[in-house]
């Protein structure tokens, strides 16, 4: 709900410096443009089961960083390639008692391509298409369980404010596209295949950050 509100309040503030000079030109960024940045997503979540005879409780929480380097190499046009750490970690609790403990840890490379539409002097829509490939590990209760390799083709659409003439603040709204992963079970030695098609707009795919153009 916070993650929710506070890109409400970056939309409002984008759409009013949008409407601040309706005859001036759009943003545009340039040929030979550069820009990196940074950016964090967060998911927080907690859940509870009460029965007869005994209480269960799970609490997830995690994050994930990426950063990037970005060239355009036309107006409005970005070439790309960027970085990326996650953590998630799940407790779940039985009678208020720790009953185990899982923890993945996710290592991302993605290039990809940006475009931007000025929708004002300083905001801009872009559009990203990308190609994302991510590295996790998984262990429970520290005991190594499964390794996954994972690829995402698709598209994240967003928005981009600019602060000044080098800093804007930037949020990326969901994500578009073809999921597929490969999951390595040690603990029994099997394997498990995942594919999938979708429109994501849980936490996991909102991202706000800051970017830097010079």
């Amino acid at each position: 709900m916070k993650k929710i509100t506070l890109f409400l309040c970056i939309l409002t503030v984008a759409f009013v410096n949008a409407q601040d000079d309706t005859t001036s030109d759009k943003l545009t960024f340039a040929k030979g443009s550069q820009f990196i940045n940074a950016n964090l997503s967060l998911n927080i979540s907690n859940s509870d089961l009460e029965a007869q005879t005994q209480t269960q409780e799970s609490k997830n929480f995690g994050f994930t960083i990426n950063s990037s380097y970005a060239y355009a190499i036309s107006d409005n046009l970005f070439l790309g390639l960027g970085l990326g750490y996650a953590n998630s970690t799940r407790e779940n609790e039985l009678n208020g008692a720790l009953d185990n403990e899982a923890k993945t840890n996710s290592f991302e490379i993605f290039p990809y391509v940006r475009y931007y539409k000025g929708i004002g002097k300083k905001l801009a829509f872009f559009v990203q298409g990308e190609t994302r490939y991510t590295n996790s590990n998984t262990e429970v209760n520290n005991a190594d369980i499964a390794n996954t390799d994972t690829f995402f083709f698709g598209i994240r659409p967003g928005l981009t404010l600019l602060l000044n003439k080098n800093l804007a603040l930037e949020t990326s709204i969901g994500a578009l596209g073809y999921t597929t992963s490969t999951s390595e079970n040690e603990s029994n030695a099997s394997e498990t295949s995942f594919n999938n098609f979708n429109l994501s707009l849980n936490s996991s795919n909102l991202f706000f950050g800051l970017s830097y153009y010079f």
